[in-house]
């Protein structure tokens, strides 16, 4: 049995959105950054010559203190995602990729 089967077997996942990819700006992507080390996983590696990445750990951003400026993060998805806070609640990682295509 593979590893995704096995976990299948646990628990459902139907209906359940663990990881949601959202497109910024570039300039609101540098912006994200400057909130802190903490919750956030780089490579911000580029896929393009205008495009990066980072992965948000949404739970240790929730659950933990960390070096992270919360309130500052939840003005920018306020801001700059389509997605508001009640439907980032059940989401553990955020990919968010910045870009000058938006």
């Amino acid at each position: 049995m593979n590893l995704i089967a096995s976990l299948l077997s646990l628990q459902s996942l139907d209906n359940v959105d663990l990881i949601h990819t959202v497109r910024v700006t570039e300039s609101a992507f540098n912006n994200l950054t400057t909130f802190g080390s903490e919750g956030i996983f780089y490579p911000a590696t580029q896929s393009s010559a205008d495009a990066e990445y980072v992965i948000l750990d949404l739970e240790f951003i929730r659950d933990h203190q960390l070096d992270f400026d919360k309130s500052s993060f939840t003005e920018w998805c306020q801001t700059h995602l389509s997605l508001n806070m009640t439907a980032l609640k059940p989401l553990s990682y955020l990919f968010v990729v910045g870009t000058n295509e938006v």
